[in-house]
């Protein structure tokens, strides 16, 4: 038995469509070792998390179910409430009490340089950040 799972991409802004099978896993199983058994435990490992945080970078770059805009030295960016309230206790507390922050679509934040936000905002979607000793 084979279970495969996968995602259909679809590119066509870079004029490229791809066949459902370019993203995939194919996991197979024995089926013996399911024999008297109403279910199989399956865990596609930490991939699973990486693959949606990736995704959710995609839909922050076309600006796709964002619902705010962080504003930093008059740079916006559109992000995810729900993905910066997973990531930091700053913006859990922001947005889930009763912040004025957590009704507005565009929150200005100061004290921070828009590149360090940038930055941040990188780590945030993607788990990767270049530092060097000027980003700092």
């Amino acid at each position: 038995m084979v279970l495969i799972l996968g995602r259909r991409l679809n590119r066509e802004d870079l004029g490229v469509r791809d066949s459902p099978a370019t993203k995939r896993k194919v996991f197979e199983m024995d089926p013996k070792s399911l024999t008297g058994h109403e279910y199989f435990d399956f865990s596609s490992g930490s991939s699973h998390a990486e693959n949606i945080l990736q995704i959710f970078n995609e839909f922050r770059d076309s600006r796709l179910f964002t619902d705010v805009i962080i504003c930093v030295e008059g740079k916006e960016f559109p992000c995810h409430r729900a993905v910066l309230s997973a990531c930091s206790s700053y913006f859990r507390a922001m947005f889930c009490n009763d912040h004025r922050e957590s009704r507005e679509m565009l929150v200005e934040i100061n004290g921070i340089l828009a590149e360090a936000m940038e930055c941040f905002l990188q780590y945030v979607y993607t788990g990767k950040v270049k530092i060097t000793t000027e980003n700092v």
